[in-house]
């Protein structure tokens, strides 16, 4: 990302700063360079200003559905946040995939330290971009039940976008809604943001009551386990460990008594029937027979190379003998012609040293007579190889035919121990089986006791864990009666909201419905009243902005005044759109636009203002001049498309 660079050392570290230093629309060809402080983004209807508002809402929270067709183009929204007094360059692709990566670099002073990168997914209540702002802003991240009835039943997560709910007032809500209450869902997260931050609903109590519901359903995991393993134990004989312990023992002296009976009765079989003799003669003759059987595959396997060593000899003798055939016949040629070009060739035009067609000296050959002696030698060896070949194949024969014996003594002596062994069996069949058939019940019940025991010492390791998660549970729910949320501070931060909001409404000068103007905080739904009507009872839209303008920076203000968790960003969509231009209501404008200016000079870098309007007050130009941002026409729109070339147009300029 390639951003100017904005001087770190003119910011004084805030833990709620959030501060947009610039918006770079990638892709659409617009880059937005704001400030601290009132910054005033102005222009003609349908030029892309509420676009705008929406891109931030895209930035820093959720990406809305269904933004302009024109922002197609924009791939990516770069920008340079300061969060909690630290500069970070942030590309965010402009897409509603939750998981769609988001890229962070920490911008750095001189320090010498390298900066940190991340990237992180855009939404999420654990690891994600969201909650890194959250993190970076000491703003508590903390999941909240879904049901006030219910604290423990269900819990939703408080995100950036729920915060975001009260720095972003758009056009179409700034006349109608108090940060979107007429919806059920967002009004919702509306009261829990206002709790949150003004300590109505602790963030430690938050992380309890969600403990407490992570150990409340791991006990009634265990209550379910628990039932279903005493209805499974209810029809068994066992009743506790010790009687499986007993029962296990009872088995294993059966099973040591039912081994002894048959080793005696192989002992019996031995020595009536002198089987003993017979089984060790019996294994010697197998050990021979699997000796000679090993000496039968080591010859034929020496056999087989050397027979292959005969077929190589007599390959080399033949090659040989053509050779010096070769060298005798196929040699000397007398060429009366030259085979290349067919000319007349005298063998008078070279010397008896030279070749008299290629006119070079012939090279040295082997003699015919060192191709008679290697010819000889290979006839030996030739000889030798079939004499051995010979000596193997009898040594073969004899071992195959000492193999053949062995195997029939051993097939002789296994047929007299079997026919030994049947007889010994038949005279005690019935009690072999018995004997058998006791030991695998004895077996089948040893498994059966020693699974039953292994359920009973689950059973009592899930009552013991159940012991720890009550004990964990009554710790926790006395944490929880122990933490006393602070009533009274609560109380002093709505009223000192009421005494700002009515502060800045007598600024702006609002219609009075009374005698006195008079503001309340409704206690259950945390929305102004205004001497004593509800906001929905308020029937000028335009009143209603005023109200709505005033109660977003009592909020802010009140919340940087007292430290209380809220970014110190506002932005204000179509502040003038339910106004006119002359008389009263022409000065409520005015008036709304010198508290605008008033309140961002007073809290300087603290809180940045970024104002939508169509058409600022002409008057006050002098003033707002310095802190326009961005203005946009219809010649000028946010999203600036790249020129189309025509191709007639391009052949003609070419």
């Amino acid at each position: 990302m390639s951003m100017p660079t904005q001087s770190a050392q003119v910011l004084e570290p805030e833990a709620r700063r959030l501060t947009i230093f610039a918006m770079d629309l990638v892709g659409g060809g617009r880059r937005v360079s704001l400030k601290p402080g009132l910054n005033l983004v102005h222009g003609n209807i349908t030029t892309g200003k509420t676009t705008f508002v929406r891109l931030i809402r895209s930035l820093l929270g959720t990406v809305p559905s269904g933004l302009p067709e024109e922002t197609e183009v924009v791939s990516d929204i770069r920008a340079r946040l300061n969060l909690g007094g630290q500069l970070w360059e942030v590309n965010r692709p402009l897409s509603s995939t939750r998981s769609a990566p988001v890229d962070l670099v920490e911008v750095l002073d001189e320090d010498g330290r390298e900066p940190r990168t991340l990237r992180l997914p855009a939404v999420g209540s654990q690891a994600s971009f969201g909650r890194f702002l959250l993190d970076q802003m000491d703003i508590p991240a903390v999941s909240v039940p879904q049901a006030r009835s219910k604290p423990t039943e269900g819990l939703t997560p408080v995100t950036m976008s729920d915060w975001l709910g009260y720095c972003i007032v758009t056009g179409d809500e700034i006349d109608a809604q108090v940060f979107g209450h007429h919806h059920p869902f967002r009004d919702q997260k509306r009261r829990w943001v206002f709790e949150l931050a003004y300590g109505l609903y602790d963030a430690e109590v938050a992380k309890l009551v969600a403990a407490l519901k992570s150990v409340e359903i791991k006990i009634g995991a265990l209550d379910r386990e628990e039932e279903l393993q005493k209805q499974f134990l209810a029809e068994t004989p066992f009743s506790s460990s010790e009687a499986l312990v007993r029962r296990i023992a009872e088995i294993d002296s059966a099973l040591a008594e039912n081994a002894t009976q048959s080793v005696d009765g192989v002992s019996e079989v031995v020595a009536t029937f002198d089987v003993g003799k017979l089984r060790e003669d019996l294994l010697l003759s197998r050990a021979k027979a699997r000796q000679a059987a090993d000496e039968i595959r080591k010859n034929e396997g020496q056999l087989k190379d050397l027979t292959d060593l005969l077929g190589q000899l007599k390959s080399q003798f033949s090659r040989l003998t053509r050779a010096i055939i070769s060298d005798e016949w196929l040699v000397d040629f007398d060429f009366v012609v030259c085979p290349r070009c067919g000319s007349d060739v005298e063998p008078a035009r070279a010397t008896d040293e030279c070749c008299y067609l290629c006119l070079q000296t012939p090279g040295s050959s082997s003699s015919r007579e060192a191709f008679l002696a290697e010819q000889d030698r290979i006839v030996t060896q030739i000889q030798e190889t079939e004499s051995v070949i010979a000596s193997r194949r009898e040594s073969l024969s004899s071992l195959r035919a000492l193999h053949a014996e062995l195997s029939e003594q051993e097939e002789i002596l296994s047929a007299q121990l079997n026919s030994r062994t049947q007889t010994f069996v038949s005279d005690r069949e019935s009690q072999i089986a018995e004997s058998a058939s006791n030991r695998a019940y004895l077996a089948a019940e040893r498994n059966k006791a020693e699974e039953y025991l292994r359920i009973l010492e689950r059973f009592q390791l899930t009552f013991s864990s159940r012991q720890e998660l009550e004990e964990q549970k009554a710790e926790i729910e006395d944490k929880i009666a122990r933490r006393e949320l602070t009533a009274s501070a609560s109380e002093s931060y709505i009223e000192l909201l009421e005494d700002r909001l009515l502060g800045y409404l007598s600024q702006l000068n609002v219609p009075h419905f009374d005698a006195d103007l008079s503001v309340t905080i409704n206690r259950k739904t945390y929305l102004p009243e205004i001497s004593g009507r509800t906001f929905d009872e308020l029937s000028s839209q335009g009143l209603k902005t005023l109200v709505n303008v005033a109660h977003s920076l009592a909020h802010h203000t009140v919340a940087i005044d007292n430290n209380l968790p809220m970014p110190g960003l506002l932005v204000l969509d179509g502040l003038s759109a339910n106004a006119g231009r002359r008389g009263f209501d022409e000065d409520r404008i005015r008036d709304m636009y010198q508290l605008l200016m008033s309140v961002s000079e007073e809290y300087g870098d603290r809180l940045q203002i970024i104002a939508v309007d169509n058409d600022p007050p002409a008057d006050l130009w002098g003033d707002l001049s310095s802190m326009e941002v961005l203005h946009l026409t219809q010649e000028d729109k946010l999203i600036r498309f790249p020129p189309v070339v025509v191709p007639n147009q391009a052949a003609g300029t070419e």
